[in-house]
């Protein structure tokens, strides 16, 4: 098939061929298949337009797709304009090495933006950046989690009998670790505020010192969109004060995950000179009116580097060494302009929100 490559600003007129193109792949119930999730996400990102790298047939049908979404960084004081490669998507009809050869060429070409990165969730993804761009991932993302019901998922992944005295034998660690998350949030004394603050006090909570780390910049803006107004994922928003004040947030998503009840970790952040006990009260009371409504697992995905996520990294949560991860998510990064800045595991912080996995 003779196709013909594009890289377009994504507008209204793209997102019936998204729709159309995503149902050929995920069936019409896929977030991407919906019109008004593809909205938010290509169109009503606050921090700047997405541009798609596009596949056209003869006949000017979408067959295939790469979107460059807009994410900005901000690294000792500079703002930079990172490409976030997503929904990467070629129809069955039109798969095969030369479509895929055309997309990543055109990836190159990409103008407007100071580096694109990719978080490839699984081998078979990390293997079309590492084949056909030659890219090398920079580093993994870490995986600590927090079992609720161990016993119960240890009978799900090995499709254990006995149900019922499983889950039972289950009660008394459920308990303790609901007991003791209860206990340890109980006297940390944290003002949890489920109450939207005002926008100015939010950016004044991120209008921190500039820092050595690469950090997705957060805004009242970007919250807003990110984390209430998808139209498709519901996200749990605890905010937290210190003597009145502002000084954190907290962003949850509980969702069956692989037939196990999780409860994720998408994003964490504390105003500099925080207490990181506070925020760990607050995820502990997470945990804790989780383990009464049948809540199995908490997990936090992404760079531990950073002190806000690495602040989460203690009883009941376990980091999971590399060896024993069913899958590793790499990230990879490619600067567009002349490198001002190595990227590394220890100055890039990648969480789950600043991904579109969930």
């Amino acid at each position: 098939m003779d196709l013909r490559t594009r890289i377009e600003q994504i507008g209204p007129e793209h997102l019936v061929p998204y729709s159309i193109l995503s149902q050929a792949e995920y069936g019409d119930r896929a977030a991407v298949s919906q019109v008004e999730h593809l909205r938010w996400k290509f169109i009503d990102n606050p921090q700047g337009p997405s541009i798609g790298i596009h596949l056209y047939s003869p006949e000017g049908e979408l067959v295939g797709r790469m979107v460059a979404l807009t994410r900005q960084f901000t690294y000792e004081e500079k703002i930079y304009r990172g490409a976030h490669i997503v929904d990467f998507l070629v129809h069955p009809k039109a798969r095969g090495m030369v479509a895929l050869l055309q997309l990543a060429t055109a990836l190159k070409k990409l103008s407007g933006f100071d580096f694109f990165f990719v978080i490839a969730p699984n081998p078979a993804g990390a293997a079309v950046w590492e084949k056909l761009l030659k890219m090398q991932g920079r580093f993994d993302l870490d995986v600590m989690v927090a079992p609720l019901r161990p016993i119960s998922l240890l009978q799900s992944t090995r499709n254990m009998g006995g149900g019922k005295v499983l889950s039972i034998a289950d009660r008394p660690w459920q308990f303790l670790v609901g007991s003791v998350a209860r206990l340890s949030s109980h006297f940390a004394t944290v003002q949890v505020d489920e109450n939207w603050p005002k926008s100015g006090e939010l950016d004044q909570m991120f209008a921190t010192d500039a820092i050595r780390q690469a950090v997705g910049m957060r805004s009242a803006d970007y919250l807003d969109w990110r984390y209430r107004r998808s139209p498709v994922f519901k996200y749990n928003l605890r905010f937290f004060r210190e003597h009145g004040k502002l000084a954190g947030y907290l962003v949850t998503r509980r969702t069956n995950h692989e037939g196990v009840d999780c409860l994720f970790v998408v994003d964490a952040f504390c105003r500099s000179g925080t207490k990181p006990r506070l925020l760990r009260a607050v995820l502990r009371q997470e945990i804790y009116h989780g383990s009464k409504s049948g809540l199995e697992l908490v997990m936090i995905m992404g760079n531990t580097a950073w002190p806000h996520l690495a602040a989460l990294e203690s009883a009941p949560f376990l980091k999971v060494p590399p060896r024993f991860l069913p899958r590793k998510t790499a990230v990879f990064v490619e600067w567009l302009v002349p490198v001002p800045f190595e990227i590394r595991r220890n100055n890039f912080y990648v969480s789950l929100g600043d991904s579109d996995v969930i």
